[in-house]
């Protein structure tokens, strides 16, 4: 049994990583990485706690939080997915924590000032950003970025700014130009390392 066990803990650190160069988008995360029927993100989280599977346990909050709370704690979860007042105490601070986080630093990065890196088109909406069209366009672009309050929290996840439009790649917001979206890249890559770091800390991970 500790060889399986061994066996079986690879494999969870590998989905759960410890570190946020183990986010690739492209590799199984959390609990898809289980064979059979997915597990509900709430069972996976009381399972690495009863284990003390210590290295998992940031990333499995974070996958228990990301959907918000009507996955969290609603009244239709699945078997064994309740999770102890103590568990859900400590999911519920961390999800606050990241959801305000993404929300301010979202904001600042599509609104601050571009003096280093100013538009790359004349026309672009970020050169007016306080105009109705500019104020239009950015609320897209937020919205696409962090979505909704009852979804939760994505500021690990990579946000997508293009889509295909008549057979053409496009910025979400119509007229951003790509000095401006490259902008945006990159500061919500720095956005998500800050995230990553957090998680041990909003999730109480560290007082235990």
């Amino acid at each position: 049994m500790p060889a399986v066990r061994s066996q079986i803990l690879e494999v969870v650190r590998d989905a759960y990583p410890e570190t946020f160069e183990g986010l690739e988008p492209s590799k199984p995360l959390g609990e898809r990485v289980f064979s059979g029927k997915t597990p509900h993100p709430n069972e996976v989280l009381s399972l690495f706690v009863q284990q003390k599977v210590t290295s998992a346990l940031p990333m499995a909050y974070y996958m228990a939080i990301r959907r918000g709370l009507g996955s969290l704690m609603g009244k239709r979860l699945p078997r064994n997915a309740t999770l102890s007042p103590e568990i859900l105490q400590s999911a519920i601070e961390g999800l606050l924590a990241l959801r305000e986080l993404e929300l301010n630093e979202t904001h600042y990065l599509i609104l601050e000032p571009k003096v280093s890196h100013p538009c790359s088109a004349s026309n672009c909406p970020s050169r007016t950003p306080t105009s109705p069209a500019g104020l239009a366009v950015h609320r897209t672009v937020l919205s696409r970025i962090v979505g909704s309050s009852q979804s939760g929290t994505k500021v690990l996840e990579v946000p997508e700014f293009y889509e295909q439009r008549g057979g053409e790649s496009q910025c979400v917001g119509p007229g951003i130009c790509s000095g401006c979206v490259g902008r945006w890249e990159f500061g919500h890559a720095e956005l998500r390392k800050r995230a990553w770091a957090m998680l041990p800390d909003v999730f109480g991970l560290n007082s235990r």
